[in-house]
């Protein structure tokens, strides 16, 4: 289960706050509106490995 950040925790912490939803999934944060949900996704900007090693292959 991840941790439920207060927003009075988080200042000053925003790189461990990052880090815990890298390392320990999604981190929610709770302030007097509610609770946050943060969680990394993948950035399918970056080209997939296998299709970067398949462009490096010697051709037939």
């Amino acid at each position: 289960m991840s941790r439920v950040w207060t927003t009075k925790e988080i200042e000053g912490n925003l790189g461990r706050l990052l880090e815990q939803a890298r390392t320990a999934g999604p981190q929610r944060i709770r302030d007097e509106t509610g609770i946050y949900v943060l969680k990394i996704e993948d950035d399918f900007s970056k080209p997939d490995a296998a299709e970067s090693l398949l462009k490096l292959r010697p051709k037939s």
